[in-house]
Parts: structure tokens; sequence; C-alpha cells
């Protein structure tokens, strides 16, 4: 009986173990031990719910059977499933031998009572791989001997290895006692259970990912449901031993559930290259079995069917030299004994496609975990040592050093907070102990000055300590080691480079080893080979040293160019990204290069450079390090990591300028989502005090232990503090509220999306009320009652610099709310209340020192929204709100108020006290509450206003007087009721409350129902309301009934102006004058004087008889009347009714059909107002865009009409023609845009003879052809007054004709792009032939002459004898053409002008042309080439003969040119030989000008030769851009010959010393010379500069000297300022930007001297100074010479620094120079003074053209007064104000119109408006020359932009206005330009 006892009992007591060996086994195995059950145990089984349920049901079963029963179930479980020997043996013991017959004799009586057939169903588990086959009985317990040996000698292994590490570590390693912060990436996955299932602790519980972290000991990691765990932790955190450690507790059975530990360092597989198999990886790299393959192939067998029996650790992922392989690439398959890549490898257990369901632990560096995240169920970061830690290991370290140096050593390191921040990093605490022990040891007390201040100074320490242990050590330590410390530091550097952490023996050379090791600097490793065998290596002793080493190697060594330190040096981060997760090897090789860049480490790097610039070079390689971090310090796009990295940087060069600088790019330190330790915090105080300014932190998400908040107090001057995250909870905020106290410039706390409960927040608010500069708080998304608001309350009066408080998205209620009201009504310093709901609540304060004058200024403002209060909670509110003082703003807009509680909120309305508005948006109020509501208008004085909209969104608003500017004595009062429902009848009401509203002005009822007959209503109310100004009435059904009843109302109500009727009735809009308006206005004017009117009734289908009944009302109308019919149709009938009632309606201004559809027939009756209304003055009608009528009140002396983008036929024409006949004052016709085409347009210029047109007809863009180009040609004979036609039938079709009253004044054709034909060329000759005493101009632009043709043409020139003017452009003309062109038109009675343009007609092309143009014509006065254009003019021929016929030349005679130029044609030297015999025949030649080509030596040679010759020569101008050598030098020669010459012009050339003395030397024996030009000449020296300046002062007779942009020193200057004081008869000065040689600027007293210079030279005309900075010393001495210049005409001052009063005496003193043309003032610093006084000067400069004041701040002010000037300078050509500091330009654009000869005017970088733009529309037409308009970069919109492109249709002469910088869009800009190609939208 016992030992059935013992079965049952041991089956009880291993129930759960057994059920977790048989939730893995597969479904035979199970279905064979349930067979074992009887058939109603088996049917309890179908219903259990889980697959863990159903072997629980089965186990209790057989633990209560029959101990036979229970006896046999266990051995058959012993045979199937493989368990831990331990168990097997106990389960063994009990029930005996296997039987041979393993169907015992009641499982098979039970079987036999079953249906065979019978299947449990709904029995799942996760299946383990099939490929692997059973065993079998017979092998089983050798494979499980096999194991359990193998596990043993892991265990032996494990423990070793454990002994190894443990040697030197001081402190007892306990895992509970190292604590790791988890936090799951991928939701946990189960253990593979049977069913699959998740149980409910497994289920997702919502939780944003990472909002709480979970804290749990590194032991407890192994025992975790996760299979895949990242273990992070930073260098020296003591990761690699706490694995070791937990190797060490499995062998002591610390985790039952893992049969195998397997330890494997990446250090150690970095050493492998090629691919491995598992069964490589685990018994090569691991630990070999011991009983060779069979044992080997046993284990792996084992493990491969057992993975959940296995743990993997893989220590060190950060030392792996390459990055895991994507789990999507890897093969689905997998053989264990199949070679992969070790990356391949790793990713394969990662992603669980190898050993699926094994536990995997990988420990890294927390920056390079980027590539492993994916693969993961979780990660935690290891926490460091923690105060109690550090004190604990510090006084074991110092345990057996003696109890004096313990107490010394331990007080000192908790005393120094730096270095006790160092010690939360275990590595480092070791090091800092290290440190003081041999400061301590080496000079006591005396050396505690040398305590080490930064991590890098604590390393120093520790290397000098570890040197001091080698023999034959001496101070200096690093000097005596220098080579050994040089060696080391080269190979720690190679091994960073390289991702070495391991060095193989031959890597390192053997007196190296003996010296590192003795050192303690060098470990020795044992390594395994790729092929197994076993090898030594070497580490450092850790990696931070090697880092250390590394950096102290780059500092030091020649080796690193600053190109490879710049390279190696970067912030390292610890967000990592995806396409590149692995970072560089290092971590702190950049913080120890910084370090060793702080002044206190300069003595121990000159210890280790050798050489005499020792002490330079080390300087030099510091100020490189502090250049690097500067630059980093400044950029302001560094994230939060790399912030702190930065931070660490600079605490390491204990720099407090680079901290200054960092802070000072940044105001805030923005920190999200990262882990902060004390030391990130403790270098981010150092930074922040160091800067000494103010500054923010917020910390967003970071993990971050309790000691860091400790070191905030040393973060001086912190402005504002911001928490955000779920891990901040109450045991964070109690420890904040014992920090807080100790911020005493904190002025802003925020602690939002938090855990903060009540009792948090009490404490925090206690915290807060020692912090009296706080000024922002901010509590919001967190767990805060109506009681934690109450303790937040309850502190505002103990803050007296509060601003604001924020409490939203808390778990409080609206008794929050009262809480809140009732503080206002006891603090006078709350300024505001807001709450949306309970989502947002926040309080603003006024702080009590302007409490005075901001409460007088703003007010209360309570804001409650969406907030639902019952009747009794809005009594209670609106008590409290009648107890706070000064309420100004009540809003309640949103809440589900009901009636009742509307009327109790109403019936308190008078004792609430508002000052400015009452807001209820989103309440729906009935038509009685609208009634109640309204009558607040009349019955309170200081409601102004009530606005009430019942559409959707609901507003509804009232106004107190309080709330808008009161700029009247008399207060208006507006009200709005906008779809409210209102009919006719409640107008009744609504009158009754609006009769004492007497100053109503703006009543709005649109959306309504009023109809007619309400309207009437309220027409018949207006005598009440005498100061109305607008009545809006749209959408209220008002018919056209209603639209003539206003017109009527329009006439006879004085008052009104407007009626504004759209879309039927729709809109409808009524404005008034006010009463006051009028009467002052009356005052001013007539008493009898009408107001202007105007009634639009836009958007509409006016019928015909509407049109009769409303002008007929209309025509009563007393005032001046403007009609808007705009964007309707109008039918013929109406328009006709229309035009009967046009003339008598005598008051009307202007008629507005712009976008009005109508027939052409009723366009042409339009037209006909020409005729049938004497008062119209223009007529413009387009289909889509603006039209009008325009009249004046009397007869029209002259009319425009405009009629464009219509489509008329020939009978339209004929119709409009006839209409035209009968207009005998049409000024000007456009029929621009009408698709004419031929037929159209010869039918108008039939009739064209019989019209009576005083300026111009515009044909523009009417589809015309060659034919049609040639019938407009032909009016030129056929009507006597036209003078000019003008075609193009390019891309931009323009036809145009011009007619004078003159007809004496010659005609003038323009033909462009029309591309003539023979046939139309032939007719075109017939029509010049038949004009030809009357043709004075002819222009041929870009045509395309055909040669059969043009001879036709040619012929016909010759009988134009009054031609003057010949222009012939890009016309295809070749060089033979050209000639007999010249040669027929060599005689004529009239001078001659003619310019041929070809392409073709440069270098030498050009050159040879001028001979041929002078051989064929002796009649030549001048010629040249410009660029490819040749220029001749030819004299009036006295006896002129008939030559044509003529073919003879004579060659030899004389010529009678007088000027020859080739200018900017591309001519080099070697061309101008042909011209040789030219030069020879031209003995009259005077004036010769070879600009701008390449002559270079050759052709100054030829010049010379030929200059001998040119006796009558009188100027030359050779002026360049290239540089040639000794041009100047040959010219000086050949000049000597050339004494006739009088103007010299070598601009841009190259002069040297001697090339100047040659120069000075010719120009005094030039007797005649009176001009000379040397601007941008170069080349000399002081010397030569010097040589050529008194060479010019000697030339006394010079009128004129041109020195721009020259450079001279102060000799030459004084020696310049000299000559011209003896130059009496100089005339003409320009020495803009003259600039010294030294400093490339002018010379501080250089104008000085040269102004007074000037001093009785008073036949002064131009006088240049540009950038010369005279300032307002050289305006003092430049205005003393002005009063003798009286005939100065120009004078240029820009860029001169002149100030505003020193501006406004020069303007004052130019009144002597009557003579004046030319001021340019730009770019100088003058104001309104001087612009008043130009105001008062210009106008009396009856020559005045051009005037320059850009780049000035004249003003607004000044603005006006130069408009006022502009009124009378009518000869004005150009005005530039560019930048002139306003954009309220509309005055001057207005003046413009008064100066009628301007050609170039610029307001460009003004900022102006549409307002200028359309003044300018306005104005240009009137400007009849101008040419260019600048209005680039100001504010003109597409309506400015439209204006002026439709006014350009009026100004022909206009060639670009510029609109670069404008507010128009690019396809705005598109449309404009296609529409008008003179709108430049361009930079350029």
């Amino acid at each position: 009986m016992e030992a059935e006892e013992d079965v049952q009992s041991v089956l009880t007591q291993e129930t759960h173990e057994l059920a977790d060996i048989l939730g893995y086994q597969d479904d035979a195995v199970l279905s064979t031990l349930y067979k074992m059950m009887d058939s109603r145990a088996r049917e309890r089984l179908v219903r259990a719910a889980s697959h863990r349920e159903r072997i629980l049901e089965m186990l209790g079963y057989f633990s209560t059977a029959d101990p036979a029963m229970c006896r046999q179930f266990l051995q058959m479980v012993c045979m199937h499933c493989d368990m831990p020997m331990r168990l097997e043996s106990r389960l063994m013991s009990v029930t005996g031998s296997v039987t041979s017959d393993p169907w015992p004799t009641l499982a098979r009586e039970a079987l036999s009572l079953c249906d065979p057939e019978e299947v449990i169903e709904n029995i799942s588990h996760t299946p383990v791989d099939e490929s692997i086959a059973s065993q079998g009985w017979c092998v089983k317990r050798p494979r499980i001997d096999h194991v359990e040996s193998y596990k043993a000698a892991v265990r032996r292994f494990l423990l070793q290895r454990w002994e190894r590490v443990m040697q030197g570590v001081v402190k007892e390693v306990r895992l509970e006692e190292a604590w790791v912060s988890l936090r799951h990436r991928t939701h946990v996955r189960p253990r593979d259970r049977a069913d699959g299932a998740l149980s409910p602790s497994e289920l997702p519980q919502g939780e944003e990912e990472g909002t709480v972290e979970d804290r749990v000991t590194v032991h407890s990691l192994l025992g975790s449901e996760a299979q895949v765990t990242l273990l992070l932790g930073q260098a020296g955190s003591g990761k690699t031993l706490l694995m070791h450690c937990l190797g060490q507790k499995w062998t002591q059975d610390a985790s039952p559930s893992f049969h195998l530990l397997i330890l494997l360092e990446f250090r150690q597989l970095n050493l492998v290259a090629r691919p491995l198999s598992l069964k490589e990886l685990l018994f090569r790299f691991f630990l070999p079995p011991e009983g060779g393959e069979e044992e080997c192939t046993a284990v792996l067998d084992f493990i491969l069917e057992n993975p959940e029996k296995i743990c993997l650790i893989f220590d060190g992922y950060d030392e792996f030299h390459t990055k895991i392989t994507h789990s999507g690439k890897l093969s689905s398959s997998f053989d264990p004994l199949c070679p992969l890549p070790m990356a391949e490898l790793i990713s394969g257990l990662c992603s669980r496609r190898i050993l699926p369901g094994c536990t995997l632990l990988i420990t890294c560096r927390p920056r390079d975990v980027t590539d492993l995240e994916s693969s993961v169920d979780c990660i935690g970061e290891l926490l460091g040592f923690n105060q109690r830690s550090v004190k604990e290991y510090a006084e074991q370290y110092f345990q057996d050093k003696g109890l004096n140096l313990k107490e010394k050593a331990v007080s000192h390191l908790l005393a120094n907070h730096h270095l006790l921040t160092m010690c939360y990093l275990p590595a480092l605490c070791h090091i800092c102990c290290v440190c003081l022990d041999h400061i301590f040891s080496s000079g006591g007390s005396e050396l505690l000055s040398q305590l080490p201040n930064t991590l890098t100074q604590v390393y120093l320490q520790i290397l000098c300590a570890f040197l001091s242990r080698c023999p034959g050590s001496s101070t200096p330590l690093l000097q005596s080691h220098r080579a050994e410390v040089t060696l080391l530091g080269r190979l720690a550097m190679r091994g960073l480079e390289g991702s070495k952490i391991v060095f193989l023996s031959e890597e390192v050379p053997p007196d190296l080893v003996d010296f590192a090791a003795k050192a303690g600097l060098l470990s020795q490793v044992d390594l395994t080979h790729e092929d197994g065998s076993k090898g030594q290596g070497y580490t450092f002793i850790h990696l931070t040293m090697q880092e250390f080493l590394g950096a102290l190697h780059i500092m030091t060594s020649d080796d690193i160019t600053e190109a490879q330190l710049k390279k190696k040096f970067n912030l390292k981060t610890r967000w990592t990204t995806k396409s590149n997760p692995k970072t560089v090897f290092t971590d702190s090789l950049h913080l120890y290069v910084c370090g060793l860049a702080a002044p206190a480490c300069f003595s121990y790097l000159l210890q280790l450079v050798r050489g005499v610039g020792a002490v330079v070079w080390v300087k030099k390689r510091l100020a490189l390090v502090r250049k690097l971090l500067r630059s980093l310090a400044m950029s302001t796009n560094l994230t939060g990591p790399k912030v702190v990295e930065l931070c660490h940087c600079v605490q390491e060069t204990q720099d407090a300028q680079l901290a200054r600088e960092m802070v000072g790019s940044r105001p805030c330190f923005e920190l999200r989502n990262i882990t902060l330790n004390p030391v990130d915090l403790d270098a981010l105080a150092f930074v922040v005090s160091s800067a000494g300014v103010g500054i923010g932190l917020d910390f967003g998400a970071c993990s971050m232990e309790l000691e860091c908040l400790d070191i905030l107090p040393s973060c001086q001057h912190i402005d504002f503090l911001i928490f955000r995250s779920r891990k901040y909870d109450d045991r964070f905020a109690d420890k904040l509220s014992c920090i807080l106290p100790r911020l005493p410039t904190l002025k802003r706390f925020e602690f939002i999306c938090g855990n903060l409960t009540d009792v948090g927040a009490a404490k925090l608010a206690r915290a807060l009320e020692s912090c009296p500069q706080i000024t922002e708080l901010n509590f919001s998304d967190n767990s805060l009652t109506d009681r934690g608001v109450r303790e937040i309350a309850d502190i505002f009066p103990k803050l007296p610099s509060l601003a604001s408080v924020s409490l939203g998205r808390n778990g409080c209620s609206l008794e929050s709310i009262f809480i809140l009201l009732e503080k206002i009504t006891s603090s006078p310093f709350i300024q505001g209340l807001y709450a949306e709901g309970m989502k947002d609540i926040s309080v603003l304060f006024v702080p009590s020192v302007d409490m005075k004058c901001s409460k007088d200024k703003t007010g209360l403002t309570v804001s409650l929204l969406n907030c639902r209060f019952t009747t009794d909670q809005m009594n209670r509110l609106c008590q409290l709100l009648a107890r706070c003082p000064g309420l100004s703003v009540l809003d309640l807009s949103g809440g589900d108020i009901k009636a009742d509680t509307l009327k109790a909120l109403t019936d308190s309305l008078q004792e609430l006290n508002i000052s400015k508005q009452i807001v209820l948006n989103e309440i729906p109020i009935s038509v009685d509450g609208l009634m109640v509501l309204t009558s607040f208008l009349s019955v309170c004085p200081d409601v102004v206003q009530v606005d009430i909209s019942q559409q959707d969104p609901v507003r509804v608003s009232i106004l107190f007087a309080g709330g808008i500017e009161k700029q009247h004595p008399e207060m208006s009062k507006k009200l709005r009721l906008i779809g409210c429902a209102l009919l006719p009848l409640h107008l009744d009401h609504l009158c009754e409350n609006l009769t004492d509203c007497s100053t109503l002005t703006l009543l709005d009822l649109s959306n309504n129902s009023l109809g007619n007959k309400g309207l009437k209503k309220l027409l018949d109310l207006l005598p009440q309301l005498s100061n109305i100004q607008e009545i809006n009435v749209s959408e209220n059904a008002v018919s056209m009934e209603g639209v003539v009843l206003l017109a009527d109302t329009l006439c006879s109500h004085r008052n009104m102006s407007e009626v504004n009727i759209s879309h039927g009735g729709k809109k409808l809009f009524l404005k008034f004058h006010s009463s006051k308006r009028i009467q002052s206005e009356a005052l001013r004017t007539s008493p009898d004087m009408e107001q202007d009117k105007k009634l639009s009734l836009t958007h509409s289908d006016i019928q015909p008889t509407d049109m009769t009944r409303l002008c007929r009302r209309l025509v009563q109308c007393p005032g001046l009347l403007k009609l808007d019919f705009s964007h309707g149709s109008l039918k013929d009938d109406a328009i006709e009714n229309l035009l009967n009632i046009l003339p008598k309606m005598t008051s009307l201004q202007l008629l507005n059909i712009s976008h009005v559809q109508m027939s052409t027939d009723g366009v042409l009756l339009l037209v006909r107002s020409l005729i049938d209304c004497q008062r119209v003055r223009a007529v413009e009608l387009r289909p889509q865009g603006e039209a009008f009528i325009k009249f004046v009140n009397v007869k029209a002396e002259q009319a425009t009409c405009r009629l464009t983008q219509y489509t008329l036929s020939s009978g339209d024409v004929e119709k409009l023609s006839g209409i035209l006949e009968q207009c005998p004052h049409l000024s000007d016709l456009d029929l621009s845009s009408n698709l004419l085409r031929d037929e159209g347009v010869k039918s108008f210029v039939d009739s064209l003879p019989r019209l009576r047109i005083a300026n111009s007809v515009n044909l523009n863009d009417n589809r015309l052809t060659q034919m049609g180009a040639l019938y407009l040609v032909n009016t030129v004979t056929t009507c006597e007054k036209v003078a000019a036609v003008e075609v193009s039938l390019g891309t931009e079709e323009r036809s145009l004709i011009r007619f004078e009253q003159d007809s004496d004044c010659g005609k003038t054709l323009s033909l462009r792009e029309c591309h003539f034909g023979a046939d139309h060329l032939q007719r075109l000759a017939e029509i010049l032939t038949r004009c030809a005493a009357q043709l004075v101009k002819l222009r041929l632009s870009c045509n395309t002459l055909q040669r059969e043709g043009l001879l036709a043409l040619q012929n016909s020139l010759t009988t134009l004898s009054s031609l003057r003017t010949l222009e012939i452009r890009n016309n295809g003309l070749s060089v033979q053409v050209i000639e007999d062109l010249v040669k027929q038109l060599r005689c004529g009675h009239v001078q001659r002008y003619i310019s041929i343009e070809e392409p073709w007609i440069t270098a030498e092309a050009a050159v040879n042309l001028l001979p041929c143009c002078l051989n064929l014509n002796p009649n030549i006065h001048t010629i040249g080439v410009n660029n490819s254009t040749v220029h001749i003019t030819l004299e009036e021929c006295q006896n002129p003969i008939a030559t044509s016929g003529d073919t003879s030349t004579d060659m030899s005679g004389s010529l009678s040119t007088v000027t020859i130029s080739l200018v900017d044609c591309a001519v080099q030297g070697h061309h101008l030989v042909s011209l040789q015999t030219v030069f020879q025949r031209c003995v009259l030649l005077q004036e010769l000008d070879l600009s701008y080509n390449s002559i270079g030596r050759v052709g100054a040679e030829f010049l010379c030769s030929v200059l001998p010759s040119l006796a009558s020569l009188r100027k030359l101008s050779l002026e360049t851009k290239e540089t040639s050598e000794d041009v100047v030098l040959l010219l000086a020669e050949g000049l000597l010959q050339a004494k006739s010459i009088e103007s010299l012009n070598l601009s841009g050339h190259m002069i040297t010393d001697r090339e100047a003395v040659a120069l000075t030397r010719t120009l005094q024996n030039l007797p005649h010379l009176r001009t000379i030009n040397l601007s941008l000449c170069y080349g000399w020296t002081p010397a030569g500069a010097l040589e050529l300046v008194r060479g010019l002062g000697r030339c006394l007779s010079l009128e004129g000297i041109s020195l721009d942009s020259v450079q001279l020193d102060e000799e030459s200057t004084v020696c310049l300022a000299q000559g011209l004081h003896a130059m009496t008869s100089l005339k003409r000065l320009n020495l803009n930007n003259i600039v010294t040689m030294v400093t490339g600027s002018p010379w501080v007293g250089a104008t000085l001297v040269l102004l007074a210079s000037l001093e009785g030279l008073r036949g002064m005309e131009e006088l240049e100074l540009e950038g010369m900075r005279i300032s307002d010393n050289g305006v003092e001495e430049l205005i003393k010479h002005l009063p003798t210049w009286t005939g100065l005409r120009k004078i240029s001052l820009s860029g001169n620094c002149i100030s505003d009063q020193a501006g406004e005496r020069l303007v004052q003193a130019l009144t002597t120079c009557t003579a004046l043309e030319e001021l340019n003032l730009s770019r100088n610093n003058l104001s309104l003074a001087c612009a008043a006084k130009m105001g008062q000067v210009l106008p009396t400069l009856t020559h005045f053209r051009v005037l320059d004041l850009s780049e000035n701040e004249i003003g607004t002010k000044g603005s006006v007064s130069i408009s006022k000037a502009l009124i009378s300078m009518k000869y004005l050509t150009k005005i530039h104000l560019t930048s002139i500091g306003t954009s309220e330009l509309a005055g001057l654009a207005d003046s413009l119109a008064h100066c009628v000869c301007a050609e170039d005017v610029s307001f460009a970088w003004n900022d102006c408006g549409d307002d200028v733009a359309v003044k300018l529309a306005e104005v240009l037409p009137q400007c009849q020359k101008l040419r260019r308009l600048d209005l680039e970069s100001n504010s003109i919109s597409t309506i400015g932009a439209e204006a002026l492109a439709r006014s350009l249709q009026s100004c022909p002469s206009v060639e670009v206005i510029r609109l670069w910088r404008n507010f128009i869009s690019t396809s705005d800009a598109q449309k404009l330009r296609q529409r008008e190609k003179r709108l430049n939208f361009s930079s350029t």
C-alpha cells in the first residue's frame, strides 16, 4: 500500500513539470496517453478550454486512478518523452522496470471498449521538427546519458570561466542587485503552447509602447516569457561580467528550466571568417563534447529536439564586425550541418528559424541595435550604480588599504560631485577608485588639487598609475615611457580602425607585451581559431582604455593629419538609422580627444611629443579640436542624443566659452526617448552653468533614475523645465519636489503626459511655493482629480510672477471650474480662465507688478467651452461670476444648455457687469429669445452689438462698449440676425426694439424670410435710423418688385448711397451716408449738393420691362449715379430700352456692363450711345472682362471706343463703321482681338477716310495675312490723316494706325515679320511709289524678302524723295543686296539715315563691307558697324544726278566721310589691313571708333601706320575689355603723329609704368587735346600712377577728364588735385569709385582734397563723384563751389554717405545752378528734410530731366513732397525711386500724369500694393513717351497686374513693365504674359 501511495504522490508533486514536458509532445504521443483513460474521462477532455487544461485534466485523472494504472502511465511517459535525468530517475524508481509489453492489460481493456475510429478533436499544439526521426525505446537511455555528461562538462567549463573573470573583481556580483529597465519591443511570444492561445496576462493591454518601464533584475531575465532578449549597457556597465555570473548561477540550478546554457563572445567569433554550421558554432567555439562524435551527435540532436530547454547567450554584439542578415533574406530550410555565414546564423537564431523556442540573450552597447530591434521580444537597458552602491564598492576597494586611506578616499569620492557622477558606471567607479588610490598613495592630501575634473583626466591618472608599476619609472611618467606609450597608442588606434579588440600574439611585439603586462594595460586571452586550434591573444584591460590610448595617439602623433583628425571626429548618437545600423566601433574616442584638448592636459601631451616645435604643434592640434567643437556648438540642427554627446565633449574641454556658444545657439535642450544617466546630467549641468545665460530643459519620455534629479540644482540658470512621459509618476514627483526649491531662476515648469495623481500634485505644489520666479505651470494630461486641482489652486496667491497654469486632460469634473472661479473672486491677479470641457483648462494671470495697467487694459476673461450646465449649476456659475472683479468676456459656447438654463443666464446678465463680450456659440435660441437679446441694444446702453447666426454653426455674441475702441463720443451699435427664420410679422416686434436705437449703424437680416413685404417694413423704418450705414437683407426672397422699390428709395432717401443686388436678389446690401457726414460735407460745399449714389444689379438676367421700370425710377436720382449690370445677361430689347432712357439720365456717370452676355447687335447698340448721348466719354466693351460706358456732366469734347475680343464679321464691321461715321469727336478706336481677318480689315479701311478719328486705331490680333497687312499699309495713300502704320505678323500680332492733324509732318511705315512673297513685295513697292513724296521713315524688320520682289522694292526706294530714315533689320539680306541698296540710295535732296542689321555683319565681313559701301556711294557722311548693325548717314546732295544705270565707281578719289566706327563686332587686328586704302582716301575723317574689339598689337601697329595720313582726325576711341601687351605703348608712339586729336578714349586698357611714361609724354605733345578717358584702366604701380597724373596735370587745356574706378595712392591723389586746380577750362570731371591701392576703398582725405581743388573752375558742366564717401564734410566743401557753377548740367553723388541735413543744404545750394538737367543722389542717407527741400527747389529748375533718389529712406512724407514737385516738372524724362522706405506711392504715381516726357520710371523694391499699380494704370496712357516702368519686388497681386495689362493697350510706346518678385502666382503670370508680352515677370 505504501508503494501505491508513493506513485500517486510523486505524480501529484511533479504535475506542473510534467505538464510543461507533455505540452511540447506531438499528437501521436498524446493520443496514446489519452487512450489509456476511460471514455467518460475522454469526454471531459474534449470540453477542456485549452491544450494545457487537457493535459492537467489527464494528469489529475491518473493521480487519482488505480496505482497500477498510474504506474503504467508514468512508464509510458518516460518511454516517449525526454526529461531531466533527475525527474526521469525519480519516476522510474517508483514505477519499476519497463515491461516488454508497453500496453498493460487494463489499458487494453479500456481501449477495447472504444470505437477504433474515435479521435480526440480540438487537440493541437506546436509541432516539433518532423525531420528528426524517433530514436526508439532502446536508444533513449544512452542519449540522455550523453546529454547529462555534456551538461556536467558545461557546468565545469562555466565555473572555470567564472573563476578567471572574477580575478581582481573587488565586489561580489549579485544578480538580484543588478537592475534592468525593460521595454517590450514586440508582444511577448508564449512558449509554443499546444493551443497557440494567449493567457489573459499575455494579451496586449493597449499600452502605448514605452509608456511605462518595467524594472527587473538581471537574474529574472532568463525566467521571463521573452524568447529573444536584448540587454543594452554602456561600455563598462558590467555586461560581460553579469553574463558570466548568469552562467555561474545556472551551474547552481538557479535556472532549472534550461538543460543547457551556452555562452559565446562576439570578440571570439570575429576571428572566424568562413561560414560555420550550427554544430561547429556550438562545439568548436564553446565546448567540444568529451565523448567524441557520438556524444556530439547526441547533444546536437537533443538541442534540435528540445530548443525550449536551451539558453544561448551572445555577449558583445557591438564588437561584431558586421550586421546580421535581414530575416527576409534567409533561406526557409535549415540544416544544422550546413555552414552559413556568421551573420546569417545569428540572424536565424534571432528570427527563430533556427532552434525555434530557444531562449536567446544578446548583450550590446546602446547604439548598435537597430538591426536587432525588429527581431527581439524585449529590450532591457542595464542600470548603473546608485550612490549607495558606489559607497559600498569604494569601501570594498579600500578595505585592505588602511582605515585612514579608506575613509579619506571614500569621503572625497562622495563629496566630489563630478567624480561621484562618473562612478554611477561600474567600470568608471573602479577606475576612479584606482585613480584616488594612486593620487593619495603618491602624495597625500596636498595632491587634492590634482583631482581630475573630467573623464579624460581620470584616464590620464590611471595611465600614470599603471606606468608607475613598471621598473625604471621616473617623473614625469609619460616622458619616461614615451616610446612604449606611443606604440600602445598606435596599436590601440589600429584596432579601433579595424573594429578589433583582440590582438593575435604575432600582432604585438614581445617587448611591448612584457611592458604592457607589467603595467597591467594588456590582458592575455585564450583564443580558438577557425580550424579549432587554440591560441593566445591580447586585449586592453577595457575597451575604454583602448579608446583613450587611441585618442592619445591622435593628439600626439604627426602621422595623423588635420584632415584625418576631422574625419575621425564626429558626434556619436544613441539613435541609429536602419539603412546603416552598425556605427563606428568607438564609443568614447571623440570624448577623449576633446578632453585632451583641455588646458589641464597640455603638459601631458608635451611629454609625448618630440621636437623643437612641440609646443606650437600641440597648441595647433588643440586649437583644431576646439574649432571643430565650435562649429558643432553653433549648429542648430542637432538631435537630442547628439546634444548630450556635445555636452560631454564641451565638459571634457572645460571650455566655458564653448558652453556659452552652445547655449547661445539654442534656447532649449530638447531630449526625446533616450536613457539619461547621472553622467549625462552632469555634462548638461556643466554646459548650462558655464554658459551663464538662461536655458530650458525639455525631457520627453527619457528614462532616468531618480539620482539624476539630484544633479539638476547644479544646472544654474534653468529658465524652464519640462517633463513629459507616462514614466514620470508620483514617486518621480516626490523626488522632484525636493529639487524645485533649489532652482532659483526657474520660470516655467511643466509636468505633462505623466502619471501624476493628487498626492504627487500636492507635493509639487508645496515645493513650487519656494519658486517665486515661476511664471508658467502646466500639469496637463495626468491623473488629477478635483482635489489635485484645489491643491494647485491654493498656491496661486503665493506665486507673484505667475502668468499661466494649464490643467487640461485630467480626471477632474465641473467642480474644478468652480474651485478656480472661487480663486478668481479672491485674487485680483487672475486675468482669464479657459476650459474646453475637461480637455483643456488653463488660468492666465497678470503679474502683480503689472496688475494695475494690465487689468485696466484687458480685464477678466472666462471661457467655458463645451461644458454641460444644469440650471442649478448655471445659477451657481452666475453667482460666482457676479463676484468676479473686472469681468470682461464670458464665453459659454458649445455647451448643452437647455432653455431654462439659458433663461437663468439671461436673467442674470444685468448683474454680471461684463465690460466686453458674451459668447454663446453653438447654443440654439428661439425667436422670442432673439427679441430679448435684441432689446438689450435699447435697454442696455453698454451693449453695442448683438450678433446671432442660427445657421450651422450657430454663432451668438453680445458685445459691450468696452470691447471696441471708442472713436466717437456717441457709440455706434450693430445688430446681426442671420438665418433666424424671421417673417414679416416678426419685424413689428423688432422695429419696436429698434425705435429707440438711433445709433444703430449696421443691420444684418440676411438668410431670413422677409420677402418684399418685410423689405417694405424695413424701408419704412429708415427715417428713425438716422445713423444707419449698412443693411444686409440677402437671401430674403426679394423679387424685382423689391428692386424697383429700392430704386425709388435710393432716389428719395438722401442718406442712402448704394443699393447692391446680385444673383437675382439673393445678395442684397444697402449702404448709407451718415447724417453727420452729409452735414459736414454740406458745410464745406454747396448746401444743395447731392451725394453720389450707386445701384448694382449684378449676376442677374434683366428683362426689357424691368429695365424700363428701373431706369425710369433712376431718372429722378438727384446725385451722381453709377449703374452696375455686370456678370449678367442683357437682351437686345433690354439694351434698346436702356438706350432710349439713357439721354434722360443726366446724373449717370458710369454704366458698368463687365462680363455681360449680349449679342453682337446688342454690342453695336451700345456703341450707338456715342451718337445718342453726347455726354458719353468712353465706350469700352468686351465679352469677358471689364466693360463700361463713362459719362461727363456736359458734352464730351473727345470720346474713345474700345471693342475687343468679339468675333465680328464683315457685315458687323460695316454696321460699326456706319455708326462711327456719325461720331464727330472720336479720338481713339480699339478693334483688337476681334477675328476680323483680311476681309474685315479691308471693309474697315475702306471706310477709314470717312471716319473722323483724332489719334489712333488699334487692330492688333485679328489673324491677318500678308494681304491684310497690305490693306493697312495702303491707308497711307488712301487716308490723308494717317501719319503712321505699324504692322507685325509675328507671334505678337500688332496692327496700329496713327493719325496727325498736321499733314506736313510726313508718314511712317513699319513692317515686322510679314514674310512677304514676290507678289506682296511688288504690291508694297507700288504703294511706296504712290506715297513717295510723303514717306519719311520706313522700317522693315525680321521679314523674309525674296529675291524676285526685292528688286522691285529696291527700285521703289529710289523714288522715295522724302525718305529720311530707312531701318532694315534681320531680313536675310546678302552683302550683294546691301551693296545694291547703298548704291541706289547714293543721291537725294535730304539727308538720310540708313540702318541695316544682319547677324553675319561682324568681324571680317563687317570690315569688308565698309570700303564696298564707301566705293559705291560717295555721299556717305558717316559709316560704322556696331555689333551686327551697319549705320550709314548720307549727306544731302546739292546737284543730284541719276546714276541707276551707271555702274562705274571712282576708286581713287577722296571721300567726304567724317566718321568711321567698328564697335563691338569681333574685329581683330589683321582685319583692319583692308581699310588701308579707305583711310588714305578719307582725308576729312574726324572721328574713328574701334572700341570693344580685339585689335591687339597688330591692330595697334596698323593704326599707328595710318594716323599720320589722318590729318583731320579729332576723336579716337579705343575702349576695351581685354588685356593686350604693349598696345598703349604703340599707340602712344603713333599718337605723336596725330597732332589734331581733341578727344582720346583708352578706357579699360592695361597700362604699365613704362606705358604710363610714354602716354604722359604723348599727351603733352597733343596741343589740341580737350578730353581724355582713362576709366577702368589698371596695371600701374604707385610710381606709374603718379607719373600719369603728373602728365595729366600738365595738360592745362583739358575740358573733360574721366578716371572712373582707377586706383591711385595718396600721393597720386594729391597730385591730381593740384593738376585739376590749374585746369581752368575743365567742364566735365568723372572720378567715380576711385580707390586707393592699399585698402581698396577711397582714401579718407582724398575726397576733401579733390573737392577743394575744384575752386575757381567756373565752367564746370558735369561732375560725377559716385562711391567716394564724401560724407557731410565733402558736401559742405562742394556747396562752396556751386554758386559759381551756373552752367552745371549734371551732378552725380551716389553712394556717398550724405546725411539728410547735408542733403537739404546741398539741394538748397543747387538753386543757383539754373542749367541743371540731371541729379543722382542714390544710396545715401537722405530722408524727409532733403525731400521737402527738393519739393521746393526742383520745380524752379526749368531744364531738369533726370532724378535718381533710389535707396534712401525718403518715407511717406518725403514722397508727398516729391510728388508735389513732379506736377511742375513736365520735361522730366527719367525718375528712379527704388527702395525709398515707403509703400505709399499712389500720390507719386498720380503725379506722373504731369510728366508727359517721362521715358524711364522705377518704383521697385518699395512693397507697393495694388493701389499703386491701379493708379499707374490710370496714368500710363497720359505718358505717351514712356518706355520702361520698373515695379519689381513689390506687393502687387494679380489684380494690379491685370490693371497694368489693360492700360498697356493705350500705351504703344511702353516697351516693358517689370513685375518680378510680386505676389503673382506662376500660372497667373503666364496668363498675363500671354495677353501682354510687355509684362516681364523674370529677374532679367
